[in-house]
Order: structure tokens, then sequence, then C-alpha cells
């Protein structure tokens, strides 16, 4: 709506007022104007009219609020959390389903006990190739699952190219405050996972080192029992002979 000032309203009204007797016919009456009336009028109207355009300025205020409201609580429109945490169960189900020695606290310490205990004083042969059997076993596995742990994990670090892109461009999209703070989010998780998946590598290689490093020092333990064992009947076989003298 056009903006009026007190002056351009005075204008129009006193120029209507003055022109009204000039056109009219010469029989008719000459009209009385009250100035102060018209002025009064004037006003009134200047004030109406301002009125007026101050509630065509709130509404307009009203409507860019409720659209920046809008806008603010727009939704990213799209969630990658999801994908992470499927990923990450996938790495914990090839974990799970790997042979040999648990992860858990008290079979792996039961299996130490058994497997890698380093006492062979006393056994027979057959006892210490079984036991070297099922160690060479355990070991295996876990040189396996570790290797197929970081095949996975080279699987997702691939995949995760295409995902992190889908969150680059939600990111640069997000029209509002709620959509911006969700994609904040979503980084994070995607962060999260990449450290989750690397503690999962490393428990997997570790894991692997671990028990071969554990392996060698059984067949040293082993190779000391058979030497104890061997030189033992040597020493009783003959007597006083070298290296026994």
């Amino acid at each position: 709506m056009p903006r009026f000032s007190l002056s351009s309203i005075l204008r129009i009204i006193l120029s209507a007022a003055f022109i009204a007797p000039a056109a009219a016919p010469s029989q008719a009456q000459m009209a009385v104007i009250d100035p102060s009336n018209l002025i009064q009028n004037a006003l009134t109207a200047t004030r109406t009219l301002q009125q007026i355009n101050n509630q065509i300025q709130q509404i307009t205020n009203q409507v860019r609020s409720l659209e920046n409201e809008a806008r603010n609580l727009t939704n990213l429109g799209q969630r990658f959390a999801p994908e992470f945490v499927q990923q990450l169960r996938e790495l914990d189900a090839l974990i799970d389903t790997a042979g040999g020695v648990a992860l858990e606290v008290q079979q792996t310490r039961d299996a130490l006990q058994t497997l890698f205990s380093g006492r062979y004083a006393g056994t027979d042969f057959a006892t210490r190739a079984r036991t070297a059997i099922e160690q060479i076993d355990v070991s295996r596995a876990a040189l396996r699952n570790s290797l197929v742990v970081q095949a996975k994990v080279t699987e997702q670090l691939r995949a995760d190219q295409t995902i992190l892109e889908r969150l680059s461009a939600a990111s640069a999209n997000a029209t509002g405050a709620l959509a911006a703070t969700q994609a904040t989010n979503e980084f994070l998780a995607f962060q999260a996972q990449q450290s989750m998946r690397l503690q999962s590598l490393l428990v997997a290689e570790s894991r692997a080192e671990a028990l071969e490093r554990a392996r060698e020092m059984e067949v040293q333990a082993q190779g000391r029992a058979q030497s104890a064992y061997f030189f033992a009947g040597a020493r009783t076989a003959h007597p006083g002979q070298k290296p026994w003298n």
C-alpha cells in the first residue's frame, strides 16, 4: 500500500475544495469551507493511514518470522547412523564367529590355562603333540579372522566414500538450525564409527599376534621338556660320559 505524508494529503483536500466552486454554475450558492474541520479530517485520515501501514508491517514481520521458524524446523531428510551401526554389527559378527580363543575374559583365561600353560614336565610325546596341534589351530584361526576383518574393513572404507559424499551434500543443503544440528550429529556418528572400526581391527590383529607369540613360547617350553626327557635317559644310560662328567 503506498504511503502518503500529511502535507500531500492536505494539498489534495485543499485543491479539491478550491476547485469545486469554480466548476459550479454561476447560479449555484458558493460553498463555505471550514479550515479547522478540514485540517482535523486530514489529520484523522493521516493517523488512520499510519495505523494501517503499521499493521501491514507487523503482519509482514510475522510472516517472515514464521518462514524463518519453518526453515529452522526443516528436517535434514536423511539418516546415515543406521548404516554405520550395520557396518559395526557386521564386524562384530565376524569376530564372534571366529574360531579359536574367544574374546570373553573367562573363556580366554580357561583357554590359556589349557593350551598355553607352559607345563610339560612329565608329559608323554602324544600329549605334547596333541597340544601342539591345538595351539597351531588356535593361532591359525586367529590369523584367519584378522585377515577377514582386514578385508571387511577395506570394503567398508570404500563404501564410506559414497556415504561421506552423501552426508556432505546433505549438510551443504541444510536450510535451518535443525538440519544443521542433524548434519553435525551425523558427522559425529561417522567419526565414532571410524574409531570403533579401527578398534575392532586392532583387536583382531593384536589377538592373532598374541596367540602366535604364545604358541612360540609353548614350542620353546615343549622343546625344553623334550630335551630334559632325552638327556635324562642319556645320563642314566651313560653316567660319567660327556657332557655329564
